[in-house]
Parts: C-alpha cells; structure tokens; sequence
C-alpha cells in the first residue's frame, strides 16, 4: 500500500461517546466518505494546540483524519489506497 500526503482542510460528522470522538463521515474534494471502522487514534502535540489523529477505514481505503483542538478544524492528513 502506497500512502499520499494530502494536508486538506475537510468537514467530519462525528458521534461523542462521553469523552470520546468517533467520526462517523467526512467531506473531502465534494465527495462524502462513509467511515466504516476506526482502526487507530493518537495524540501529537505542534506548538501549543493538541492534534487528534483517527486512522479510519471506508472499507476501500485508509485515511488520517486529523482535529486541531485549538483551531478546531479537521484536516485529511494522508490517504493509503487499497488496504
């Protein structure tokens, strides 16, 4: 699998499970992506905000999804194509 760095601004659909997010779909490019599975989250720190990393999966392809909780905004970090 072939990963591709895409660093783009999109809108995420997310459920909340007490302190926890899950995104359930995500608009990239005028294209809804169902997410079917959650397969890995993380935390990175750059500068002062906090990022919230979520490996998801719609059943084609992986992508990062990444929330800035200082700025909140979410952005599509990397797509990986045919997992």
């Amino acid at each position: 699998m072939e990963s591709v760095s895409i660093d783009e601004g999109i809108r995420v659909g997310a459920a909340f499970d007490g302190r926890r997010v899950i995104p359930m779909w995500f608009r990239w490019r005028d294209r809804r992506y169902r997410v079917k599975t959650v397969t890995f989250s993380w935390c990175t720190n750059q500068g002062i905000a906090t990022l919230h990393h979520y490996s998801v999966s719609d059943g084609a392809n992986l992508y990062e999804l990444r929330f800035n909780t200082t700025t909140l905004e979410w952005t599509l970090g990397e797509v990986c194509a045919g997992q």
